[in-house]
C-alpha cells in the first residue's frame, strides 16, 4: 500500500463519524448524562494514556495482551486506556481519598484494545459509565443495576435485559470439584463464551463424576426470576457459592424496590472476563446483538492495589454496540438537524445578512448563512454548493439577490 493511499484511510479498528452519527452519539450521552446526575453522580475525566504499571493493574494474561503499549523518551512505558475503572481507581486512591464517601462518579470516554475489528468490536471505542465507592452493601449493587437499566431506557432501547450473577458462584462450585488451577482456567474461558456443550466435554475430560456434573451444570445455567436463585441454592452444598447466592437474592430484592425486574433476569453463568471483580456481576444484552452491550459489577479488591482499600461497584456502557442495537431496533441515525433558516446573501450585502442571522440565532434559532455565488457555483468542481445539494432548513431568506428580501 502506498503511502499516498495510506494518507487517505484510516487504521483498521477505528472509524469516522459523519455528522448524523456524531450527533446520534452525543444526544445519547447528553441523555446518559441528565440520567447519572439526577442518580447524583459527579463526572470525571482522567488522560487517554497512563503507566503501563497503573493501567494493567487487574488485568489477566489474555486482556494484557489486548493493551496499546508504547515507550516515551523517558523510557517508561505507557498505555492507552482500555477501560475507564482501573484510571477511575487510580484517581480515587490518589487524589480523592479524603473525599466524603461513598463517592458517586460518571465518565463519557474512549478506549483502545487491540480487538479483531467487527461489527460492534472496534480498536477505539466509546463507553459511558458510573462508578459507585464506597459502598458495599447490596444496595449499592442493586443501585448499579438501575440505572444501567435507567440508562438503556433513556436511550431508547426497547427489547434488552440485564443479567446479573455472582463470581463465588462458580468459585465455589469449582472449588467443590477440587480442580487444578489450570483446569479452573479453562472453565472459565468456556462459561465466558457461553459455551455450556464445551463445559460439559472439559467435565468429562476431567473426570468428573455425573453427580457432580450434573450438579454443576444445574447450577450455572439456572436462569429465571427470584426462583432461579432458591433453585440452585438446593444443589449448593459449598459455603462460598451459597453465601454467593444468598448475596444475589438480597440484590435482587433491592431492584425490586426499584421497580426494574421487569427488565432484570437472574443469570448464574455471568463471568465477566476481568480478573478484578469479586461480587455480583451483570451485563445488558439487547436482542439484536449476541454479545453484551454494557457491563459491570463490585471490584472490592481494585483500589487496594493502589494502596487505598475501599470497596466499589460500577458499569460501563459500549457506545457502538448500542448504537448498532437502536440502527436494528428501527431506530435509524438520523442527518443532521436541518437549519431553521438559510440566508443567501449578496457578498455586497454581507452586514445586513449577518445581522439578521445574528437577530434570528439570539432568538433560538439555528441559521446557516450562504454567498448567493456559492448557490450556482462556477468555480472549480467540489469547492462550492449546487442549489441542488443547498442546506436543507425550514425557511429560506434572500438578501438583496434580485429576489428581494
Amino acid at each position: 500500500m502506498t503511502n499516498n493511499h495510506l494518507r487517505l484511510q484510516v487504521p483498521a479498528g477505528v472509524r469516522d463519524l459523519l455528522p448524523g452519527e456524531a450527533q446520534r452519539k452525543r444526544s445519547l450521552e447528553n441523555a446518559f448524562e441528565k440520567t447519572f446526575r439526577v442518580w447524583g453522580y459527579r463526572e470525571v475525566i482522567t488522560p487517554t494514556f497512563e503507566y503501563y504499571d497503573a493501567l494493567s493493574t487487574g488485568r489477566g494474561v489474555e486482556e494484557d495482551a489486548r493493551l496499546y503499549k508504547f515507550i516515551d523518551r523517558q523510557g517508561h512505558i505507557l498505555t492507552l486506556r482500555p477501560d475507564m475503572t482501573t484510571p477511575i481507581a487510580r484517581l480515587v486512591s490518589t487524589r480523592m481519598r479524603d473525599e466524603a464517601f461513598p463517592l458517586r462518579l460518571f465518565y463519557m470516554a474512549n478506549g483502545f484494545s487491540f480487538e479483531d475489528p467487527q461489527a460492534g468490536r472496534q480498536r477505539e471505542f466509546y463507553q459511558s459509565g458510573i462508578e459507585l465507592i464506597g459502598d458495599s452493601s447490596p444496595f449499592a449493587d442493586a443501585e448499579a443495576i438501575a440505572i444501567a437499566v435507567e440508562t438503556l431506557k433513556a436511550s431508547g432501547l426497547q427489547n434488552f435485559k440485564v443479567s446479573i450473577g455472582h463470581v463465588d458462584i462458580l468459585y465455589g462450585m469449582m472449588e467443590e470439584l477440587r480442580l487444578p488451577e489450570a483446569h479452573k482456567g479453562r472453565i472459565k474461558a468456556a462459561l465466558s463464551n457461553k459455551n455450556y456443550v464445551g463445559l460439559e466435554e472439559l467435565l468429562d475430560e476431567f473426570e468428573v463424576s455425573e453427580a457432580e456434573k450434573e450438579k454443576f451444570m444445574h447450577v450455572i445455567t439456572a436462569r429465571g426470576g427470584r426462583e432461579a436463585i432458591t433453585g440452585a441454592g438446593r444443589f449448593a452444598e459449598n459455603a462460598k457459592t451459597a453465601a454467593a447466592l444468598a448475596a444475589l437474592g438480597n440484590v435482587y430484592d433491592a431492584l425490586r424496590a426499584y421497580e426494574v425486574t421487569s427488565y432484570v433476569e437472574i443469570d448464574l453463568g455471568v463471568l465477566r472476563g476481568l480478573d478484578y471483580y469479586t461480587g455480583v456481576v451483570f451485563e445488558g444484552y439487547s436482542a439484536y446483538l449476541g454479545f453484551p452491550i454494557l457491563g459491570g459489577g463490585r471490584y472490592d479488591h481494585l483500589l487496594g492495589r493502589f494502596g487505598f482499600e475501599c470497596t466499589a461497584t460500577g458499569f460501563a456502557m459500549g457506545m457502538e454496540r448500542l448504537l448498532l442495537s437502536l440502527e436494528k431496533e428501527g431506530n435509524e441515525i438520523s442527518p443532521a438537524p436541518d437549519a431553521d433558516c438559510l440566508i443567501i446573501y449578496n457578498p455586497l450585502q454581507a452586514d445586513a445578512a449577518f445581522k439578521k442571522a445574528r437577530e434570528l440565532r439570539e432568538a433560538g434559532q439555528v441559521v446557516v448563512t450562504l454567498r448567493s455565488d456559492m448557490e450556482n457555483p462556477s468555480g472549480p468542481a467540489g469547492c462550492a454548493l449546487p442549489s441542488s445539494q443547498r442546506i436543507p432548513a425550514k425557511e429560506v431568506i434572500y438578501i438583496n439577490n434580485n429576489k428581494g428580501l
